[in-house]
């Protein structure tokens, strides 16, 4: 399958290269924290205007600064956002202001949540996404943004897919673009074919990618083992408008991946690992001018993802090689709301936001010969939302004020567990002088045990077999943050046409009943039993800056992040804060923005405020150099040089160094008809 699809995709790319075509012209970088967010309110806003730690990264941007392979690599430079996972698997963890893991930040492709979970040595909780297909990454950080789904007490990771705008050019009614990239390191190919067409009433985009990429050297030039993998993804989009305001839209994405697992970084069990990911999506929104008390959207959608693995080197007597396992996970879920917009002359107008949304997760594991249905139960949790939120705006004053209700129940292995609650919040915020806001936030959230959580209920595998508990007794967390930020934006500020724009936020998020995973007896020696418990409280306090000056003929930014956490009853820190980073990113652009080039420095800490040393990392520098140039309205090339002076290092929370010095070569071919 992967021959074909290879072939397939090559031969587009040659069928593109040989009938290039004039088309119009590019258009100009958006400034980051310009762009659109919902995750804060669920209306439309710029990033710079939403009073939280909220950010967004466009698809001009990551095209001209990354190339990404992943989305590791766009993430990394968010302030206060972290990923944790393995090079040998392409699923990724989104971790904020260190909190990670069995929903705590709600991550959402299109609006499907991405709840797949199975229990190992890396993150209970990863999303598969090919970085190709996004048009857009919108970041609310913290549990003010508990209004955008249940569970959410480290915030939101949503992730919108291209559009057909995002191909299609003024007048043009289809079009096709290819993009092959080369890495020198571990030799990775892509090749992307993206389709759009349009009428006066529906679009369509659908897209094509193939990923094969080799085992890659890290900065001392080892070869990191079993880091190739193969991935081939697809989606189609289409937008029907039958009436002026109405909107339907419906989305498929499939995401299928080849690669090696092993149950430990550098030792362990080795399983072949095939990984099918198939969502739906269904939405329907309202919107006109003349109807300012219908803002209406409604989801439905389903997320299936399942993973089959089959053990492959050694052995055992009750896992010979050969033996296979799966992990099933099913979520469905449905979200609904609308705005009623209220405008009271003078300055004072009032938007009012309510709306309900649930999930459903089915876990079904199936392991005949091993552990994995024992450390990754089978079970079903359900989870229903219901919210209220207000937005007074009076002259310089904003009031933004909450509540929402979730309820959850949970069964498996003969337990049932449910819960339910109200958390509220509130924000103010003000804006004494043109450009310049002040905010503060009290919020809550709410998350209910996930099924692992409470039914997990084994022996973990030799050579370490102690045994793991279920705790059918097991709380939800609470969350109560207290944040306060600064928002600055200014236009023409040295010289015409240049901004301004930056960010500054601190927060304390206390949170009640944190379920970790803790040891509960000495027996057996020497490993003793575990299971997860609620901790009484842990705090986590942190600042973030982020801030960007765009001359428009150069342009620079600062990203930066400092959080602490700490279990309150043993005083030691929380094993999912991620290191304090500094992110300096400057470019220049010449040629009429026909070339872009610049670099990015990542100053990253040492981490060693864990209780278990295995998970501590070093300080690193990075350095990376981007530059793009659009050598006709048709053909754009792209170079990436990522790990300039071959670094050895390891990101905290990953298992394995990341690559060394990769550069990466991409050519972008774009045809349309008018």
């Amino acid at each position: 399958m992967t021959t074909l699809w290879r072939r397939a995709l090559l031969a587009t790319a040659s069928t593109l290269a040989l009938s290039t075509t004039t088309v119009g012209p590019a258009s100009a970088q958006e400034i980051q924290l310009d762009g659109i967010i919902v995750t804060f309110s669920r209306t439309m806003q710029s990033a710079i205007d939403a009073m939280a730690g909220s950010s967004t990264i466009g698809r001009e941007q990551m095209d001209e600064q990354f190339q990404p392979s992943s989305i590791t690599e766009v993430l990394s430079t968010i302030p206060g956002v972290s990923t944790d996972g393995t090079t040998r698997d392409p699923g990724v963890a989104v971790n904020i202001r260190g909190l990670q893991d069995f929903g705590r930040v709600n991550m959402l492709i299109e609006g499907a949540r991405q709840n797949f979970q199975r229990s190992s040595h890396g993150p209970n909780g990863v999303m598969y996404v090919e970085p190709e297909m996004l048009q857009r990454v919108d970041i609310t950080r913290g549990p003010t943004a508990t209004i955008y789904g249940s569970g959410a007490i480290g915030g939101v990771a949503a992730f919108e897919l291209l559009d057909a705008d995002a191909i299609l050019r003024a007048g043009e009614y289809a079009a096709i673009r290819n993009r092959t990239t080369y890495s020198t390191n571990g030799n990775g190919w892509l090749e992307s074919v993206t389709g759009a067409a349009r009428s006066a009433t529906f679009d369509v985009v659908g897209q094509l990618n193939g990923r094969w990429d080799g085992n890659y050297k890290d900065g001392n030039g080892t070869t990191v083992r079993d880091t190739e993998k193969d991935v081939t993804s697809g989606m189609v989009k289409a937008r029907w408008r039958p009436a002026i305001g109405h909107q339907i839209t419906g989305t498929v994405v499939n995401y299928n991946a080849d690669f090696m697992d092993w149950a430990a970084a550098t030792s362990g069990t080795r399983r072949t690992s095939e990984l099918e990911n198939l969502q739906f999506t269904l939405g329907y929104t309202f919107k006109r001018d003349d109807t300012p008390m219908l803002d209406f959207s409604a989801k439905a959608y389903r997320n299936s993802t399942l993973l089959t693995q089959t053990r492959i080197g050694t052995g055992t007597v009750f896992e010979p090689i050969g033996s296979r396992r799966s992990f099933d996970v099913v979520t469905t879920g449905f979200d609904v709301f609308n705005t009623s917009r209220f405008n009271f002359g003078g300055g004072t107008t009032f938007a009012l936001t309510y709306g309900v949304d649930g999930f459903e997760d089915k876990v079904v594991t199936s392991d005949p010969n091993g552990g994995g249905d024992e450390l990754t139960p089978s079970g079903r949790r359900s989870v229903v939302g219901a919210f209220v939120q207000g937005h007074l705006k009076l002259g310089m004053v904003d009031v933004i004020s909450a509540l929402r209700y979730d309820s959850y129940e949970l069964e498996g292995g003969g337990t049932k567990l449910s819960g339910d609650r109200v958390s509220p919040k509130i924000t103010v915020g003000v804006t004494p002088v043109k450009g310049f806001q002040i905010f503060g936030t009290y919020a809550e959230g709410y998350r209910a045990p996930a099924v692992t959580e409470t039914l997990i209920n084994g022996l973990h595998p030799l050579p370490a077999p102690f045994p793991l508990l279920p705790n059918p007794n097991l709380k939800p967390e609470t969350a109560q943050t207290l944040e306060a930020g600064v928002n600055l934006k200014y236009d023409n500020l040295f010289r015409q046409g240049d901004a301004f724009r930056a960010k500054f936020v601190a927060f304390h998020n206390e949170v009640q009943d944190y379920i970790g995973f803790r040891v509960v007896s000495p027996d057996p020696v020497p490993f003793g039993t575990y299971q997860y418990q609620n901790f009484t409280s842990v705090t986590l306090d942190g600042v973030e800056l982020e801030a960007t000056y765009d001359a428009r003929t150069w342009f620079i930014g600062l990203a930066a992040s400092h959080i602490r956490g700490t279990d309150d009853d043993t005083g030691l820190g929380l094993s999912s804060v991620p290191a304090d980073q500094i992110v300096v990113t400057g470019g220049v652009r010449m040629f009429d923005n026909k070339l872009v080039a610049g670099g990015r420095v990542r100053f990253v800490a040492s981490q060693h405020r864990v209780a278990d040393a295995a998970l501590a990392s070093d300080a690193y520098n990075i350095v990376d150099l981007f530059g793009q140039y659009i050598v006709s309205d048709s053909t754009t090339l792209n170079l990436n040089i990522n790990n300039l002076f071959d670094v050895a290092y390891r990101p905290f929370l990953t298992q394995l160094n990341d690559p060394g010095f990769n550069a990466r070569l991409g050519v972008t071919i774009r045809l349309g008809a008018n």
